[in-house]
């Protein structure tokens, strides 16, 4: 025999000792009407366990916006009631469970203006802590431990209260109250965890891991938006593994919760329910529950239900039943025999009595069954006795085209929860006899009008069985008002139904635009005792033939084919685009609108120009379309091109039947960047005798100063001449850059001159070179609209030292003074025989080794002559003749000698 465990709903408090308070529960969200609603939070309260200062008197909740997580508003939830939660068998309550209802709400204005964003909304609220002695998750105390707390975030997801400008009516659903039931070890368990959704929305469960909080606070002072972390999973639990039963928990698709528990604890898990419409989610509620498994459920052996029919002798069915009944079989033959017994009742534990009772539960379909039950359904067993029930049912069937199943379940008084047994009956029954009302006109109708014509087409029905009858229409998805056509019922008695279908073609009165073919079907039902649906169908065909009308036409004078529909031109920035585009109905001479549509281009766009759109006339309308593109309408920068598109369209839809025609045009533009002419930047060496310029390598001596001329010029004069921008854009030495030259940078159109000038000294060569480089990079730059151009130039600069060599330097050793004129003096030079001119022989200043004096001494070393001048003379006058000294003195060096003074 199969055994069936009865429904029921659990939600259970923990195990004795030290814990928190919090259970588990849910959000509710409920219409009201308008955009009013009643918040509901429902929070499972441990009356055990729970400190009295843990039971909030308000709890402050966050509305958030999915999308982005914006906290729209936060509202507060006083607390409106508390109720004890039941058990579904009071005599097995020994105290192991108390749990309270804790139920806060408050009344909520969700306006349209705020709440409609298409991804919805969602509402949470964040408690610390659940129970501590939890079994399958980590759920330490705080004030004992840094981390395994185990908070709830309380989470409801609600849609936007419109939609495509409609009002959205949605109440979130509604789950079953808990019962406050236990389990027992390898005692399967069994409850129904459905819900209610009041608009009918479908529902779909799933387990899923508890939320839990941020912060071990028991209510954080700021809520934040999710993501909210999962509590911990001890192992070896988790979500497919939440109490290690066998079978573990798991749900259906109705919301029917299973498992057969393997041990004892307290085990905590989630259910989350979702909402669709439509097939598309719209909502999401979760609630979080706690069950304790105990083994304090006493032996118990489960009931047994049997069948039989009338007519037979004893009972033989057992688990499933099959029974037909004709529509000839009487309301007390339409009936069933069950039994029911318990070995329970001979077992001296039980005092040798069992209460049995029996229920009846629609398997395949929905219905209220108590009225196929007798009166009294329940009973009390002794000493193995059975009792038996009637089962009846009614003569109309519960399915029509297939077979209802009807489970009758036996229950006992087990603890902590009924043990049943079922028997399925696939009951069939017969309904009495019915004939199908009929069409006694017309026949199938396919008509088809002129527009402008009007007609009808009658109907007359009939029942033989003379049953009331219920005519409607029908239509392939259109309503009749709109299309001119009227239903029109003339007569209607038991039996009988007749009228007609009318239709007035009227073109400028109804709209024939988006259909002209329509189907009416009247339909007849007749109102027979099972309502049995067998309607009869009459279908009218109707179609109307339109007046004919030209296609508009559209074109340009950017191509001289009419046909073509798509143009591509391209223009540079600081040109223009100008065109006309005509639309054109030289037949009907219908009334024409043109106008500009679509495209990234704007007609407001600063430069764009279309003129009068949208224009409108008979037969023929044009407008001009210009764009004068400037040089700050588009960008391009980054880019070689950007396209953009004009879109003309003319619409010829105020004739007659209002019939939309229409011809596009599309302009392709691609703009280009501008024409734009290189400047070019020359440089003017003024001091050609003093340096010398080859391949960009200007050449120079210390001490010359260097003197160039840069000029810039630029030929480009539309849309009006560049401004010019001449400048020293880098300079760089092989030690150190240049320092002490001057230089202006202008600016201004073309043409522009400016000069670089400088006399190189000796600090360049302080760090004892002779010779040094130097880079210049002159730039000369335009402003052309996004196309600006430059040229450079790059003059690199050697400056040398002054040549301070002694290689050809030898010091005269002979002075004569006697007054010939020859020799008379000593001195340092030479004569240039081509010049008959003197010069100095003295090696040359430079930066390194310049002349400081010259001595000139006896041999006792008394100095006789002393000078700083480069080109001093010494006369002897009476110096006696013969040998003395000399020493000239540079910076960096000396040199010593003899001369010989004779007469």
């Amino acid at each position: 025999m199969k055994k069936y465990l009865i429904p029921f709903l659990f939600l259970l408090a923990p195990l004795a000792g030290s814990a928190s308070h919090i259970v588990g529960g849910e959000f509710e969200l409920i219409h009201l009407n308008g955009f009013q609603y009643r918040l509901n939070l429902v929070l499972y309260f441990d009356q055990l366990n729970g400190q009295p200062g843990a039971l909030d008197q308000f709890v402050n909740a966050s509305i958030f916006r999915s999308a982005d997580n914006v906290r729209m508003l936060t509202i507060q939830l006083p607390l409106d009631s508390s109720s004890l939660v039941n058990y579904t068998q009071p005599s097995c309550s020994h105290g192991e469970l108390v749990t309270n209802r804790l139920y806060y709400t408050v009344l909520l204005t969700l306006s349209p203006d705020t709440y409609n964003h298409p991804d919805g909304y969602y509402i949470s609220w964040e408690r610390c802590c659940r129970n501590y002695n939890i079994s399958n998750i980590f759920s330490n105390d705080p004030a004992n431990s840094a981390t395994g707390y185990a908070g709830q975030t309380f989470y409801l997801e609600f849609p936007a209260v419109v939609k495509d400008g409609q009002p959205f009516v949605d109440s979130t659903p509604r789950l079953f109250p808990p019962l406050n039931d236990y389990a027992c070890p390898f005692r399967p368990y069994y409850t129904d965890f459905g819900g209610i959704d009041d608009d009918g929305d479908s529902l779909v469960y799933s387990l899923v891991t508890p939320l839990n909080t941020r912060s071990s606070i028991a209510i954080p002072a700021t809520p934040g938006p999710r993501p909210y972390p999962n509590v911990t999973w001890r192992p070896p639990y988790g979500p497919t593994n939440i109490l290690n039963g066998n079978p573990d928990l798991r749900i259906s698709r109705d919301g029917f919760l299973t498992v057969t528990p393997t041990s004892q604890g307290l085990f905590v898990f989630a259910v989350k329910v979702e909402e669709f419409r439509d097939g598309v989610k719209i909502g999401e509620t979760r609630r979080d529950f706690q069950m304790l498994v105990v083994d304090a459920c006493p032996v118990a052996v489960a009931p047994q239900i049997k069948g039989k029919k009338l007519s037979d002798a004893s009972y033989t069915y057992d688990g499933s039943m099959n029974v037909f009944f004709t529509s000839a079989t009487t309301d007390a033959n339409r009936c069933v025999n069950v039994q029911v017994s318990d070995p329970d009742s001979e077992s001296i534990q039980d005092n040798f009595q069992e209460r049995v009772k029996i229920k009846a539960v629609a398997l395949n379909f929905k219905a209220d069954l108590t009225s196929i039950l007798p009166t009294e359904t329940s009973a009390t067993l002794s000493n193995g006795s059975t009792v038996d029930y009637t089962v009846c049912f009614p003569k109309c069937p519960y399915l029509f085209g297939g077979s209802p199943e009807i489970a009758i379940v036996a229950m006992d008084d087990a603890c902590s929860l009924p043990l049943t047994d079922t028997l399925k009956l696939i009951v069939d029954v017969e309904p009495p006899p019915n004939s199908k009302p009929r069409f006694t006109s017309p026949n199938p109708t396919n008509a088809t009008l002129n527009e402008g014509d009007q007609q009808a087409w009658p109907y007359s029905a009939v029942d033989d069985d003379g049953d009331p009858l219920v005519v409607s229409v029908l239509t392939n998805g259109f309503v009749l008002a709109t299309a001119g056509i009227q239903f029109n019922p003339i007569s209607q008695t038991n039996g009988a139904a007749n009228g007609e279908v009318k239709w007035d073609a009227y073109c400028d009165i109804y709209d024939f635009t988006q259909r002209t073919a329509f189907q009416v079907t009247i339909q007849v039902e007749d109102q027979d005792l099972c309502h049995i649906p067998n309607p009869a169908k009459a279908v009218y065909n109707l179609n109307v033939i339109l007046p004919g009308n030209a296609d508009p036409i559209i074109d340009s004078d950017l191509t001289g084919n009419p046909a073509e529909r798509k143009v591509a031109v391209s223009r540079r920035i600081n040109q223009a685009l100008n065109f006309t585009v005509t639309g054109k109905d030289l037949t009907d001479n219908d009334f024409l609108v043109l106008s500009a549509s679509g495209g990234p281009v704007d007609p407001l766009l600063p430069g764009v120009s279309i003129a009068n759109s949208p224009i409108s006339g008979n037969g023929t309308v044009s407008t001009q379309a210009s764009w004068s593109i400037a040089c700050d309408d588009v960008d391009l920068t980054h880019k070689e091109k950007e396209e953009y598109s004009f879109r003309f369209i003319v619409v010829d839809n105020a004739n007659k039947c209002r019939i939309y025609k229409a011809d596009t045009l599309d302009v392709d533009l691609t703009v280009l960047p501008p024409l734009n002419q290189r400047p070019a930047l020359s440089v003017i060496n003024n001091n050609v005798s003093e340096t010398s310029l080859s391949q960009d390598v200007l050449t120079l001596t210390r001490g010359a100063a260097i003197n160039l001329t840069l000029l810039g010029t630029d030929t480009d004069v539309v849309p009006a001449k560049d401004k010019l921008k001449l400048q020293l854009a880098d300079q760089k030495g092989n030690v150190l850059p240049p320092a002490g030259y001057t230089f202006v940078p202008v600016e201004g159109e073309s043409a522009l001159q400016t000069s670089f000038t400088w006399t190189p000294d000796c600090s360049i060569f302080r760090d004892g070179s002779s010779e040094k480089e130097y880079t210049l990079s002159f730039e000369l730059l335009d402003d052309h609209c996004q196309t600006a151009l430059k040229d450079s130039v790059t003059v690199t600069l050697r400056v040398k030292d002054i040549d301070g060599s002694d290689k050809q330097f030898m010091p005269p050793n002979f002075v004569s003074p006697n007054g010939d004129n020859q020799n008379d003096y000593y001195a340092m030079e030479r004569l240039i025989p081509e010049t008959n001119e003197l010069e100095n022989i003295l090696p040359l200043d430079n930066c390194q080794s310049r002349f400081e004096y010259v001595r000139i001494y006896n041999r006792w070393g008394k100095e006789l002559f002393r000078s700083t001048d480069r080109d001093f003379k010494w006369f002897p006058g009476d110096t006696a003749p013969g040998v003395y000294y000399y020493s000239i003195k540079f910076t960096s060096k000396e040199y010593k000698g003899s001369l010989t003074v004779m007469y």
